[in-house]
């Protein structure tokens, strides 16, 4: 759960990101973007007014992928799978090995559990800084000829951190249920299609342009939370009780809608983010109890989400960062919908039965 503003804990007072796994990961980034643009810079999102550059390994790039883009890509179909309640996909390797990944919309790296690394045999090597420092706790790798069912992914680039480690000594953080992450980064030029009613995932090959909008799309924005701190993406088009909202998108948050307190009184929801009911998120911060207030109507555009459903705060426990955005949309609102990401011309739309959107019965990538 990437720039979960909420949903990270970052070090090094950078941000603070409450998804505790990336203590670590937030930390790494910088480094990580810094080396890249000291070799070869990967190509840049198309420039809207608050996109930004990503200079992480590409999976795209020649020297570290075998597919090629194509005029008519072609798309796949896999299983989406529930990895106690975050969404997850299998990734094949070249020696025949399979990894569980979950999908995570809100952060630039895609890493893998060091544990898991090991096992696989694979070849480590210190994250480098810009000043050619070594980072102690991320290393990376290359997961040889992956493949997203038969779907060619070439050498994939990964981070690797121990998913597992407590933010504080005597902590027994719930393990993680996933093998690593893919985040957004790692579908550059494709398209990717959440479909959580019929348990699919769609992803295309690297698109050659942009993919027109079927019906009312929003931008994807790439921002970053603070000024030093990790990209995240973001989409208008969402709304709380009729009132549009900014949202970062984030998959590995499982709630519906989490508003940040600068929002809440915007929103009219003061009285809501008071509410004495609360749910814990058990891979937020060690596990952290974030307060729920149902009665809400969430839509994005014309589309309805959730009528009288659950938003979510923060308690006066909880020191979360500023964030460039109102609220995080996580997988427990997406769910409701049949989300598509178009990473090459950087539109979001959706489609759910019933919503009157074409394709909405049986949509196709």
């Amino acid at each position: 759960m990437a720039g979960f503003g909420a949903n990270m804990c970052r070090a090094d007072n950078r941000v603070v990101n409450l998804f505790r796994i990336f203590l670590i990961a937030g930390y790494a980034s910088l480094a990580w973007n810094a080396s890249a643009q000291s070799t070869e810079s990967a190509p840049s999102p198309p420039q809207r007014s608050v996109h930004t550059q990503i200079t992480a390994p590409d999976p795209e790039n020649p020297a570290q992928a075998n597919a090629q883009p194509s005029s008519a890509a072609r798309t796949v179909e896999i299983p989406l799978l529930d990895c106690a309640g975050l969404p997850c996909i299998e990734m094949s390797t070249g020696s025949g090995k399979t990894l569980k990944l979950a999908i995570d919309t809100g952060e630039v790296n895609s890493y893998l559990d060091t544990k898991v690394a090991q096992s696989l045999e694979l070849e480590l090597k210190p994250l480098k800084g810009a000043s050619d420092s070594s980072i102690a706790e991320v290393e990376t790798t290359v997961v040889p000829g992956a493949k997203l069912g038969d779907l060619a992914m070439g050498d994939f680039p990964f981070m690797t951190l121990d998913t597992n480690q407590p933010d504080k000594a005597g902590q027994k953080p719930e393990p993680f249920p996933a093998d690593g992450v893919l985040t957004y980064r790692a579908f550059q030029n494709r398209l990717l299609q959440l479909d959580y009613a019929r348990h699919l995932v769609r992803v295309s090959e690297p698109q050659d342009a942009a993919q027109p909008c079927p019906h009312a799309c929003s931008d994807l924005v790439v921002k970053h939370v603070g000024a030093y701190g990790p990209a995240t993406l973001t989409a208008s088009g969402f709304s709380i009780n009729g009132i549009a909202v900014d949202a970062q998108v984030d998959t590995m948050f499982t709630g519906s809608m989490l508003v940040y307190p600068p929002s809440v009184e915007k929103l009219g929801l003061k009285k809501a983010a008071k509410s004495k009911h609360k749910e814990l998120f058990p891979y937020v911060e060690n596990g952290i109890k974030l307060a729920r207030f149902d009665g809400s109507s969430e839509n994005f555009r014309d589309i309805p989400l959730a009528s009288d459903g659950p938003l979510y705060f923060f308690t006066a426990d909880d020191h979360p960062p500023a964030v460039p955005f109102d609220v995080t949309v996580g997988s427990g609102l997406l769910q409701h919908a049949v989300v598509t990401l178009d990473f090459k011309g950087m539109h979001l739309w959706m489609d759910t039965p019933g919503s009157g959107a074409p394709g909405s019965n049986a949509p196709q990538l």
